[in-house]
């Protein structure tokens, strides 16, 4: 499949369009604050943790039980406002921060980095106390399989490691010492609380908490690039070690065909579309420090299964090449968002990725950003569109996937200089 630019409306004018949207989803930001409801805190009510468990174990005794809240998650999904409230969301915030450090290192307004630094000390104050450094979770207990709850602010290797670039950012951005020293802090957490999960010779996978032993293959990669780069960075050489052990858990848990599994220690698992975006832009931040011909043929197969799989005849993202349940959201923009940020990454070693990410982002600026600055969050089938914003799936994603591509532009602007 090839794919083209819907009509380069993103790329006219050096990238005007881009930084136009942008700036468009900030003003909407600036409305709104940072504090969001997310598409998984009904299910983190009592009511939602005992449904879904029965609906695990259970699933046709399961299914009257959780489908009023589905029913309210497609009909009205404002009315969790009677049940929940907005909390602040790690992987949303660090990711708004690096979009606005990206911004501030195009156009140079200094506007962005006071914002990144603000929302830096915001982001720092409610990190999780107890363990070996700063993590982050979500704020709302979470069933993240039939036998499992883990309580709030549980902190996760799918969340920090964003905080841990954040902070990083900062520290590149401003040249303070104290962002450099959280994220030497944020490292020890994930080396240290983070499990390794021996699965062979040299290869051990790495656990999505401080308590549990699922093999998560985008848990893996997270940990493998965090260690890797905080191990060069910082003369870690017990940190590259277990970055290695689970880089090879990855590249050997790939199938021939270039898929992952989402966990390899489950019977009943899935193939998905932004988790494989996870282990693929891990993939390339790990080429980057440390190249290797296993990791670069890893990446291009797993495009080209992507692109074959879970990129739909129009160019759309789909959410599902192996469905793990019932699916109805046709497209999830969190599948736009991944898949502008992995393009925007490896676009010159895979030209296609590049191409996708350019008719995405094309195709988000027309038709999903609305008047307001914000975007749809899913469209379902019959095209009905879900437009109540989640800043953690996908608002953040999706400002921070354009920042990434507007960036990658002005290089290749810079270097044609």
């Amino acid at each position: 499949m090839t794919i083209q630019p819907v009509n380069n409306l993103a790329f006219d004018e050096g990238g005007d369009v881009l930084l136009k949207a942008c700036e468009r989803f900030l003003a909407w930001l600036d409305q709104v604050g940072y504090e969001s409801y997310d598409p998984y805190d009904i299910w983190g009510t009592r009511y939602g943790l005992w449904s879904r468990k029965v609906y695990y174990s259970k699933k046709w005794l399961g299914i009257p039980l959780v489908a009023p809240l589905v029913a309210m998650e497609l009909n009205c999904p404002s009315l969790r406002a009677l049940f929940v409230e907005k909390e602040r969301f790690a992987t949303a915030d660090a990711q708004i921060l690096l979009g606005l450090l990206n911004l501030y290192r195009i156009v140079g307004w200094r506007k962005y980095l006071e914002r990144a630094v603000a929302l830096g000390k915001e982001l720092l104050a409610y990190s999780i106390s107890d363990y070996s450094g700063p993590c982050w979770g979500y704020p709302f207990d979470w069933q993240n399989s039939k036998d499992a709850v883990w309580p709030k602010n549980t902190p996760y290797i799918t969340c920090t490691p964003y905080c841990y670039e954040a902070f990083l950012g900062l520290f590149v951005a401003t040249e303070e010492r104290k962002y450099l020293e959280i994220a030497m802090g944020i490292a020890e957490f994930v080396y240290k609380d983070i499990l390794s999960i021996q699965t062979g010779p040299n290869s051990a996978a790495g656990s999505y908490s401080p308590f549990d032993k699922r093999q998560v293959v985008n848990a893996s990669a997270y940990r493998a690039y965090v260690l890797m780069d905080a191990g060069q960075r910082f003369g870690r050489q017990d940190y590259l070690k277990t970055s290695r052990e689970n880089l090879n858990f990855v590249l050997v848990s790939q199938e021939e065909d270039g898929s992952w599994m989402y966990a390899m220690n489950e019977a009943k698992s899935y193939i998905d579309n932004f988790h494989t975006c996870f282990n693929l832009k891990n993939l390339f931040k790990i080429y980057r420090i440390e190249p290797d011909v296993r990791i670069e043929t890893s990446i291009r197969r797993g495009f080209a299964y992507y692109l074959q799989n879970l990129i739909d005849s129009g160019g759309n993202p789909k959410p599902f090449a192996v469905k793990p349940r019932m699916q109805f959201a046709r497209i999830e923009m969190y599948d736009f968002a991944e898949a502008i940020t992995l393009g925007s990454m490896i676009g010159d070693m895979v030209l296609d990725a590049g191409a996708l990410a350019r008719s995405l982002a094309d195709k988000l600026i027309q038709e999903y950003q609305l008047p307001d600055g914000h975007f749809v969050t899913r469209v379902f089938r019959g095209g009905f569109r879900h437009c109540f914003p989640f800043l953690r799936w996908p608002q953040a994603q999706l400002f921070y996937a354009l920042t990434n591509l507007l960036k990658t532009q002005d290089s290749k602007t810079q270097e044609a200089r």
